[in-house]
């Protein structure tokens, strides 16, 4: 399950074509947009704005939102530290993506884009007229310097994943950036490369860059920082004369004067808080609460709080804790899939989740990317590809079974998942004493581990799953933490299982390479939480990388996918293949939603018709 930063878009339909005979410049000359595989864009070159937007929304009042957790700096790009939500508000990149597609890129700090035709370049030309909040220019020393910073000094993925294979980052004249790549099969790695927040040389040329700070950073978004409460609260102001704010890719969106994040330690606390008009909008993403939760609260039953359930269209989230494979207990495959066996995803969602989630067989579920029935054409010649390399566990199956987790029937009793669980555990050499507790047959070594987490929302599913661990005689120990602790023990390894909410990148790509290569496996600080380290799933992760086209991409994600529930990295729960959320009456949003996701502080704006919605008033 890759553990990196979750964004996803959507794909460009029909209307793509009648754009190109429109005028859209193709990837191999100067252009407004950009894409993975050479589709024509949504947009063409003189869109005024993005369909999901509304250009005259009203500008002002306050957007309140309740955080979970802590946060002591307000520097996101280094390893150290725990950092506030929303700072990417404050600066910009040189190419947006729009929330309608999921593979293309428009220029945005860049005024033109223009990938070489064999994939080695990519060249930007800056927009006159940019410039950083303190009114300095946004200048091609300011991209080179902020590549090179994040390459050198910031976290361990942005060299894993992107700048070992960028040959040389170069400032060809005062507006033009090009940068030479090594790597022409990974598709996504020149446009990924424009996303990237450019920072202010300037700013940083007297302070340490790869340290956290809780001052306020330089930036040139469309939002600055305003008061820092540190580990409770932080406010973005929204920027008066901000260069961008006329563009197509910016027009309609940032409506809010002010952008809060207020900060919660527990979610109980979180969720009353939003009862009692704390905080202006949540997304519910506990069952119970949405079930009975709202039950009796005044302002849903007069409309001043509004509910709403939506279907999703996202590639999904999944949750489930995996397995570190570091630890010599997890080694054998058999252990893994024993463990997953008593997991009663059935009984959870009658008696926990009032039936609201799906089991996350896949892992990309709620796409065209997950595997299903047996291997066939192009997925199976792919996974005879890699035969050679396959650990013969997998080999054994991977070709004449489908990938299915075990079911119970919902009663709670489990003997049958049960006693194959057992099996499993016999045939790793470990066997239930008389005691009850289940020891390694040659060591004598009882079977404990801890299951670290930090959602507390999961405690009810994980502490269910604590009893059947202990119906099989083992000792499984839940261990809570949060803040710096939690990202610590993601960038040290340290911890058994450990249990991970996760969004795959849509399409997916290099991250793959951080979430189950081998190069990376216990190098610190990156995302390969299982620790895998397997020839023929390299293989399969390069393959998706390598794709040439859209159908390419999902044959080989199909077969990566497939592989990867046959290996057994993690222990599943669930994914939500909807939208709940809940917000007082203060705003309003566009007619049209995005393909992908809300884009709630991005395009909603405040509206203060109902007077007792207003924060004062509740």
């Amino acid at each position: 399950m890759s553990a990196c930063l979750r964004t996803a878009w959507g794909i460009a339909g029909a209307a793509a074509l009648a754009l190109l005979a429109a005028g859209a410049a193709p990837a191999s000359e100067p252009s407004h947009a950009v894409t993975i595989y050479g589709d024509p864009p949504l947009y063409g070159p003189d869109f005024p704005h993005w369909n999901y937007v509304n250009p005259d929304a009203p500008k002002g009042g306050e957007l309140v939102v309740g955080a979970f957790g802590s946060f002591d700096s307000l520097n996101n790009f280094i390893q150290r530290g725990e950092a506030a939500d929303g700072l990417g508000l404050l600066y910009d990149s040189l190419l947006v993506g729009s929330s309608d597609e999921a593979a293309t890129y428009y220029a945005h700090l860049a005024e033109t884009v223009e990938l070489s035709d064999d994939r080695t370049t990519i060249t930007f030309v800056l927009r006159d007229g940019a410039y950083f909040h303190d009114g300095t220019p946004i200048t091609v020393d300011d991209v080179v310097w902020s590549h090179e910073t994040f390459r050198d000094e910031g976290r361990p993925f942005y060299r894993t994943r992107f700048y070992d294979n960028v040959a040389a980052i170069e400032a060809l004249d005062d507006r033009t950036v090009r940068f030479t790549l090594t790597d022409t099969t990974n598709r996504q790695l020149a446009l990924a490369l424009g996303t990237f927040p450019i920072l202010p040389r300037h700013y940083w040329a007297d302070r340490t860059f790869n340290e956290s700070t809780l001052d306020p950073p330089l930036g040139s978004g469309p939002y600055r920082v305003g008061d820092v409460d540190p580990g409770r609260s932080i406010s973005y102001e929204r920027v008066e004369d901000y260069w961008a704010a006329a563009l197509p890719t910016r027009v309609g969106t940032y409506n809010f004067d002010r952008l809060t994040y207020q900060y919660y330690r527990d979610e109980t606390v979180r969720y009353e808080a939003f009862k009692a008009g704390e905080f202006d909008y949540l997304s519910v993403s506990d069952p119970q609460e949405w079930a009975t939760g709202f039950e009796g609260v005044d302002a849903v039953e007069d409309g001043t709080l509004i509910m709403e359930l939506l279907d999703s269209t996202d590639p999904a989230g999944a949750s489930g804790f995996a397995f570190n494979l570091r630890r010599e207990i997890f080694a054998d495959p058999r252990v893994r899939e024993a463990l997953i066996h008593l997991y009663d995803f059935e009984t959870a969602q009658r008696q926990i989740h009032y039936g609201f989630f799906k089991r996350a067989e896949s892992f990309f579920p709620n796409t065209e990317l997950a595997a299903t029935g047996l291997p066939e054409g192009e997925e199976l010649a792919i996974l005879d590809s890699v035969r050679a390399d396959m650990r013969a566990d997998i080999e054994q199956r991977i070709f004449v079974e489908e990938p299915r987790l075990p079911t119970t029937d919902g009663s709670g009793r489990i003997r049958r998942n049960l006693r194959t669980a057992l099996d499993l555990f016999g045939e790793a050499g470990w066997a239930v004493d008389d005691g009850g507790v289940l020891r390694n047959v040659e060591t004598g070594a009882p079977m404990e581990f801890e299951l670290v987490y930090g959602a507390p929302t999961i405690e009810p599913t994980m502490n269910a799953l604590v009893q059947n661990f202990e119906r099989a005689g083992i000792r499984a120990v839940p261990r809570f933490v949060d803040g710096a602790n939690w990202q610590n023990r993601i960038f040290e390894y340290d911890y058994d299982l450990f249990f991970s909410f996760s969004r795959p990148f849509y399409p997916p790509g290099a991250e793959l390479r951080e979430g189950y290569g081998s190069a990376v496996a216990n190098v610190p600080g990156n995302y390969n939480l299982s620790g895998v380290q397997d020839p023929a799933l390299d293989q399969l992760v390069e393959g998706v990388i390598a794709a040439q086209s859209w159908d390419e991409m999902v044959v080989h994600t199909r077969a990566l996918d497939r592989y990867l529930r046959f290996s057994f990295l993690e222990l599943p729960f669930f994914y939500d293949d909807t939208i709940r959320i809940a917000y007082w009456d203060i705003l309003d949003r566009p007619e049209t939603r995005p393909r992908f996701g809300l884009a709630i502080g991005a395009t909603w704006w405040f509206d203060p018709s109902n007077e007792a919605a207003l924060r004062e008033n509740r």
